[in-house]
Formats: structure tokens, C-alpha cells, sequence
């Protein structure tokens, strides 16, 4: 919880109260309001809470056995996620003789409130979601790329090597920050596994009704979406980490808890020997004797922060400028090499707009069909079905709502993905701070009021 909440705290302990018996132990942190060097966010609230379980930890002899699962508190996991997640974990623990170094990400899926939803506002998150699946990948190689969003797990040891969150505005895309500041930590060699157990989110909405609430609905969407966007700081910040590889660069020394601070630091003395010992063997393991620059890894890794901070805008701009060529009186358009090459991206842009239609309505559609059903029975299971019946969000492929999202896309892409990015480009030329805005999230009302579900963040520790 945040120290600057005033119900804070209250609510934590009536979560206590409620759920106490349903796991072996429970309990809550208050992050500080105002630390030097700290921006208001989920990173430096996650970075908190981090140091918290570190601090518990890491002087147990099982401390490498630590899971920690970041995710927001909008979300529903399913149970069969931490499952997959303890096997994986127990399993490289016994094939690499050495400590996990992993991170694992689940897909998501808004299949709560999208029926609830303006259909810009479905279509937006949809392509979201969408985006995310086209990484996930079945069988995880030493190659596999993925940026996880909104949920994630990665083992204690992890965490310490990558010395826990950033807490700067330059943070502000906690998720894939902080993949990039793991995946850089371990010199590009931590691996990435994809959680075949998806987990549910919920659409941006402000719960207001009529004329004025559709205007609002849209309004927090696109500030969501300039949040999302902010986040192309962290191409930078990949670029700068990439830049000091080289093949002399000699692997991170090992680092322990400070035991006075609760906090990952460097080359301590007093650190316990196991923490010592555990860390030596993953950094062997992970960097072996040669940093290399060039690798296909790092390849893809910069082909998906393309994907997410320079295409949007890169098609956005092409279609502005290929509109206002084609607007220009003759002989200022007559250029024939140009006139061909605008042409020919055109055929592109439609072909790719096909392509990504017959993925969503042939494969995405199918998945977010599993999804649902797969909550609904884990719901019925648990009894709470019919108290949550209306929170299914169900689709038909061929109806004509389903056909009229799809017409949407375009617009949808470009309110939400393409204009908030170019805003958050033409910004960061003067600041990289951005207010930090809880996205408004559908409020759910537990055990007479006294717990409500937002979009605040949250760690679960397993």
C-alpha cells in the first residue's frame, strides 16, 4: 500500500481479515510517499515492496526458492498460473544445476467488461492484447523474445543480480523496463518463458453513463494510452545498456542483500555465504567467458521495442504524408519515383491490414473463446459464478459487432497508439517526467465497501 493513501493501510488490514485463511501467511507494506530520487508509479511502488521480501529473505537457505509475482490488482489469475510457473522453476533447477535466472509472463486478455466498453475503447485494448500474444511462444529457445505486460513472476536471485527496480520517471514502463534491465544485467542470456495460462484484465472506464461518460471513457483510454506510450524511454535505455557490452567487459561482481538497508548492492563483505556462493554460479552460467554485442537475440530484442515505440508512428506519419502528396497540385507531384513508392506502400498497408484481420478473427478469437471458458469453469469450481456472471465478456467471431470492431481498427490504433506515441516523443524533448494517473478501472464493492478493485499494484509472493 501507499504511504500517501490515507485509506490505505485500512484496507490492507481488511484484506487481512478476509482472506487470511486462504493463504499460509499474508501481509502489507507502506511505501514511503517522497523518497529523493523517486517518481510517483508502479515501479517505485513495486521497487518497495521488492526491498521488502529481499529484506525477509535472502538470509533463508531456500532464499533462491523465492518467486515473486508482480501483477496489478485488476487482475485474474488462474490458478493452474502458479502451477506451470513452481514446475518450470523446480525443473531448470534441476537440469542447470544452478540458480533459476528466469522470467515468466503469461498472455492477457480483456474478457471482463469489454461489452461494457465504447468499441474504440474494446478495439484499442484488444490490439493490445494482441500484440502481446504474437510473442508468446510455446517452446521457450535461447533466442525467445517477449515483453511481459502487466503480470510477471521472476525467482529472488533475479531480481538481486538485476539490483531490484528502478524507481526514476524513466521507469515508467515497469514491465518492460524491467525485463530490459534484467535481460542486460545477465548480458542478454536470462531467459524468457511464455505461461500457458492466460490471465483476465480489465477495460479502461470510468463508470459514468451517457454522452458525457462515453466522452470520459475515451478520455481515460487515451490517457492510459500516453502512459503506455511514455514508456518508449526504455529504447533509449536499451540502446544506452546495449552500448556497453563489449568483449572485454568481465561479468557483474556477485551481489548480496545489504543486510542494514534490505536492499541489492555490490561487492558487500558481510554478505551470507549461500547468497555468495548461489550468485557465483548463476553469473557463470549466465555470462560464460565472452560479452558479445552482436548476437540475434539482441537483434529481435531491438525488432520488438521497433514494434512497440517507432512502428505506430512510423504508419501514422507515412499515411499523413501520403495523403498530403497526393493533394498537391501538378508539377509539385510528379516526382514518378516517389508517386511508385507510395504506391507500393500502399499495397502493403492493405495487405498487412488483411493479414492482421484473419489473425484476430481466425486466431485470436479462439483464444480469447479458451479464455473465458477456461475462468468460467475455475469460477464454478470456486462457487463464485453466479456472483461474477455478468463479468464475462463473450464474443462471437461472425456477428456484426464483431465485424464492426474489426472495421475499427484503424481508428482505434491510431486515437490510442499513434497519437498519444507521437505526443510522448514531441515531450520528451523537454521533459522525461509525466504524471502518473491510475488508469480508471470498473470499482467492484467487497464485504460492505471495505476493499475496492483498482488498478493500484500489488506483489504476491509465492
Amino acid at each position: 500500500m501507499e504511504e500517501r493513501d490515507p485509506n490505505g493501510a485500512n484496507v490492507a488490514k481488511s484484506l487481512l481479515q478476509l482472506f487470511s485463511g486462504s493463504f499460509r501467511d499474508m501481509q502489507y507494506t507502506q511505501h514511503p510517499a517522497n523518497l529523493p530520487g523517486e517518481a510517483p508509479g508502479k515501479s517505485s511502488n513495486v521497487s518497495w515492496a521488492a526491498r521488502e521480501i529481499e529484506h525477509k529473505y535472502v538470509h533463508d537457505p531456500d532464499w533462491s526458492s523465492v518467486l515473486i509475482t508482480v501483477m496489478d490488482s485488476d487482475t485474474h489469475i488462474l490458478s493452474q498460473y502458479f502451477e506451470f510457473v513452481l514446475e518450470q522453476h523446480l525443473l531448470k533447477r534441476r537440469e542447470e544445476a544452478s540458480t533459476d535466472m528466469t522470467l515468466y509472463m503469461p498472455p492477457i486478455v480483456f474478457d471482463r467488461n469489454a461489452h461494457k466498453v465504447p468499441r474504440l475503447v474494446r478495439m484499442a485494448d484488444l490490439m493490445w492484447c494482441g500484440a502481446g500474444l504474437s510473442t508468446y511462444a510455446r517452446r521457450t529457445t535461447a533466442t525467445t523474445v517477449a515483453i511481459p505486460t502487466a503480470v510477471y513472476t521472476m525467482p529472488l536471485p533475479l531480481v538481486c543480480v538485476a539490483e531490484g527496480w528502478d524507481t526514476g520517471s524513466e521507469a515508467i514502463g515497469e514491465d518492460m523496463h524491467m525485463m530490459l534491465k534484467c535481460y542486460f544485467a545477465t548480458n542478454g542470456r536470462m531467459k524468457i518463458m511464455s505461461i500457458p495460462s492466460p490471465v483476465s484484465q480489465c477495460n479502461v472506464t470510468t463508470g459514468r453513463s451517457g454522452i458525457r461518460g462515453w466522452m470520459a471513457n475515451h478520455s481515460a483510454r487515451y490517457a492510459q494510452g500516453l502512459r503506455h506510450m511514455w514508456g518508449c524511454l526504455d529504447t533509449g535505455y536499451a540502446v544506452r545498456q546495449w552500448c556497453k557490452i563489449g568483449p572485454r567487459q568481465t561479468p557483474q561482481s556477485p551481489i548480496s542483500l545489504d543486510e542494514g538497508t534490505g536492499s541489492c548492492s555490490p561487492d558487500r563483505t558481510d554478505r551470507p555465504r549461500h547468497v555468495e556462493l548461489r550468485l557465483k554460479l548463476s553469473q557463470h552460467a549466465l555470462h560464460g567467458s565472452n560479452n558479445r554485442r552482436f548476437t540475434y537475440r539482441n537483434f529481435i530484442l531491438f525488432s520488438r521495442l521497433f514494434e512497440a515505440h517507432f512502428l505506430p508512428i512510423h504508419l501514422f506519419l507515412v499515411l499523413l504524408a501520403s495523403a498530403l502528396y497526393t493533394a498537391l497540385p501538378y508539377p509539385i507531384s510528379s516526382c514518378r519515383l516517389l508517386t511508385a513508392a507510395l504506391d507500393f506502400t500502399s499495397y502493403l498497408r492493405a495487405a498487412s491490414f488483411g493479414l492482421m484481420t484473419i489473425y484476430f478473427v481466425v486466431f485470436y478469437e479462439r483464444y480469447h473463446s479458451a479464455c473465458v471458458q477456461a475462468r468460467a469453469s475455475e469460477m464454478k469450481k470456486a462457487g463464485l459464478y453466479e456472483e461474477l456472471v455478468h463479468e464475462f465478456s463473450y464474443r462471437n467471431r461472425w456477428s456484426l459487432a464483431t465485424i464492426l470492431d474489426y472495421v475499427m481498427f484503424p481508428i482505434a490504433g491510431t486515437l490510442f497508439g499513434s497519437v498519444p506515441l507521437l505526443q510522448a516523443i514531441i515531450s520528451h524533448f523537454w521533459t522525461e517526467k509525466l504524471v502518473y494517473l491510475v488508469s480508471a478501472k470498473p470499482v467492484r464493492m467487497i464485504a460492505k465497501s471495505l476493499v475496492s478493485d483498482r488498478e493500484s499494484d500489488r506483489l504476491v509472493e509465492v
